[in-house]
């Protein structure tokens, strides 16, 4: 039984400088024609695998999925469920952009049954925003925030980026006092990374910008986790935060292990021990839909590499990996438990972990912080 869905809108407005991601400038016509794609996609998936498909978790991100507007979304969500049943939903996300907002898409986003909104701030300084080629202002935040309360959203939260140029520890403090302000359930804080190819990268380059080095951004995240904390939010992964029973039910089921269908152009997905993300290119992924070649490749992963990608995420949130129930729920990892111990009481030394209990082990903020490398020793 397949539970998580996640469907991608590849259009966006324009570029921002920072995003190395796919993505594409919107036009009428694609607009129009997308919304039908995904359900294609979805139907040949179901069929081919013989999957049995009742979605507890919808996440429909991007890009920009509030571009495609209140009729684009409903037209969307029409199609999915023509062809798998929504009746099961705990949990529905939409992505939005401030600039997309307005009193009726959240109107229609509403009788729709979604009860989640994720909007992209990212930042509340206007110069700030214009630098990183970001098509709102702080204005345009906060009147979608306060519209989306007007409809009736109580599950709200917004993404940020620390380690911005021209953001100082003051205008930081700043930012996430506003965040804390508006009451939100969940607030992401991303540490600026700087993607080959994009903008920011070249500007870097040439000398145009200057980056606050790794300490600085190290910094800013300590700052955001001691102010979040302290309003009485939870660091639950290790770039979100959230009130008491307000996480993202669809990314921790990801986190967890648990099996995802992505649909759309560069979604990925996970099914049993088959993984594949699909070509970041919407007009290839739109001619080869009938054919179910919409995968750039299809990857089968050894019994092993599906235990070790299942069990080491643990390692993202706040709860940890309790080793004995992961050797538990997969044996074929039974012969690492030596290793994995001894690599982790090191990193215990390191101040990078902590053990909690018999055999459950814990990343401190300093050992968030270098989780990627910490997950390759362990693999």
């Amino acid at each position: 039984m397949l539970r998580h869905l996640y469907i991608h809108t590849p259009f966006c407005n324009g570029k921002c400088a920072y995003c190395g991601f796919y993505s594409e400038t919107a036009d009428a016509l694609s607009l129009s024609r997308y919304p039908a794609l995904p359900a294609r996609e979805l139907r040949g998936v179901r069929d081919e695998f013989g999957l049995e498909i009742r979605p507890h978790t919808l996440y429909l991100g991007g890009g920009t999925p509030s571009l495609l507007g209140a009729d684009g979304v409903s037209a969307l969500l029409d199609a999915i469920r023509s062809v798998v049943p929504l009746a099961e939903l705990e949990e529905f996300t939409v992505e939005v952009n401030p600039a997309d907002a307005s009193p009726r898409l959240f109107s229609t986003l509403s009788r729709l049954g979604v009860t989640r909104l994720s909007f992209g701030a990212q930042s509340f300084d206007d110069a700030v925003l214009r630098s990183l080629g970001r098509r709102h202002d702080a204005a345009q935040v906060f009147t979608a925030l306060r519209e989306a309360r007007e409809a009736g959203f109580a599950d709200v939260g917004i993404d940020l980026i620390a380690g911005l140029p021209g953001v100082g520890e003051s205008s930081w403090r700043e930012t996430l006092e506003q965040a804390v302000r508006f009451d939100l359930r969940h607030l992401s804080v991303y540490a600026l990374t700087l993607e080959s190819g994009t903008p920011l990268a070249k500007q870097a380059a040439e000398g145009a910008v200057k980056l606050p080095g790794e300490t600085e951004t190290m910094d800013a995240l300590v700052q955001a986790q001691a102010y979040l904390e302290a309003a009485g939010f939870t660091r639950y992964e290790i770039s979100n935060y959230a009130k008491p029973g307000f996480v993202c039910r669809h990314n921790l089921a990801v986190w967890h292990g648990a099996d995802y269908l992505g649909l759309g152009p560069a979604a990925a997905s996970r099914v049993g021990r088959l993984r594949w993300t699909n070509r970041s290119d919407r007009r290839r992924y739109e001619a080869l839909l009938d054919g179910r070649r919409f995968a750039e490749t299809r990857e089968t992963l050894s019994e092993e590499e599906n235990a070790l990608e299942r069990v080491l995420f643990a390692l993202r949130l706040a709860e940890g990996l309790d080793v004995d129930e992961a050797l538990s729920a997969y044996p074929v990892l039974a012969s690492r438990r030596e290793r994995w111990c001894t690599v982790l009481e090191g990193l215990c030394r390191q101040g990078i972990a902590t053990k909690t209990g018999a055999a459950r082990w814990r990343l401190t903020p300093r050992g968030f912080e270098v989780c990627d490398a910490v997950l390759r020793e362990l693999e």
